[in-house]
């Protein structure tokens, strides 16, 4: 199998995927699963919560069999302390973080910069007081609370994406208490900015707003090596699988992995440069 182009040093792949739901389809991914994930797979209650599990394992494994030039069923993954996936034998130091939200997966892909995503959907009817009491800092409630109640339900989200991408980004999970520190709120596509994920630590992190369909919200959150380090430069690719009529537009990195990416009903690709 010809190996896709891995991501380059100061390179992050972005991936913002459709769950296939088609039998043929989970068929395929349920034949790619270890025997751990498979038992996973089958302890899971919900027929749905169970084949979107399935579709997001084969597809993460069809995506870095890719980049490692295996069958994806070959695919060594573990799992950290507290729960951050990763490849067993630090394969050309691939470093990725996934997230799923009904039929929405995002995945990000770096070569030696630790990664971590987040994707949810947008649901007007949760309890979002209640729920900033319990994982926001202080500042990030007043933040809240300031803005006019029209407004509160997505900066709710965007706070929430931006921690929980943070959190798995650093691999601590919620072991670290989501009040121990604080986000910027993000109020556009594409806004970058940088915070300190713990007092404790020495690492800072970058946070970026995803693109991502109407009705959701998701959030990149990466390392940062320097400080003098520039802001990421995105560039979105559109995929659509054999067959349609779709053009995909051309991108200042040419066709990278573009014969080899994940076939989808609708998938996007950013790429996103971290200057040297």
């Amino acid at each position: 199998m010809n190996p896709s182009p891995r991501p380059l040093d100061g390179e992050i792949h972005l991936y913002c995927l459709t769950l296939p739901q088609e039998t043929s389809e989970l068929t395929r991914f349920e034949h790619l699963l270890s025997k751990n994930e498979a038992d996973r797979a089958g302890r899971l209650k919900s027929a749905q919560t169970r084949n979107r599990f399935i579709a997001g394992r084969g597809m993460l494994r069809d995506i870095l069999g890719g980049y490692l030039g295996i069958d994806p069923a070959d695919v060594t993954l573990a799992t950290g302390e507290h729960g951050k996936p990763f490849l067993a034998d630090g394969a050309a130091d691939l470093r990725f973080n996934l997230s799923h939200a009904d039929e929405m997966m995002v995945l990000a892909v770096s070569t030696g910069v630790e990664v971590g995503v987040d994707i949810e959907r947008i649901d007007p009817g949760k309890a979002i007081h209640d729920m900033a009491r319990l994982a926001f800092s202080r500042q990030e409630q007043e933040e809240l609370l300031a803005l006019p109640a029209s407004r509160q339900v997505e900066a709710f989200y965007r706070f929430w994406v931006c921690k929980e991408a943070c959190l798995k980004a650093c691999g601590r999970g919620f072991s670290l208490p989501g009040g121990s520190f604080s986000v910027p709120l993000l109020t556009a596509a594409s806004t970058i900015s940088t915070f300190n994920s713990h007092p404790s630590t020495e690492c800072n992190w970058r946070v970026m707003d995803m693109d991502v369909p109407l009705n959701y919200c998701a959030a990149l959150a990466f390392e940062i090596r320097s400080a003098a380090l520039p802001l990421p430069k995105a560039v979105l690719i559109e995929r659509h699988f054999p067959g349609s009529q779709e053009h995909l537009p051309g991108s200042a990195f040419g066709s990278i992995g573009v014969d080899t990416m994940v076939e989808v009903e609708r998938s996007l690709a950013v790429f996103v440069e971290i200057a040297k």
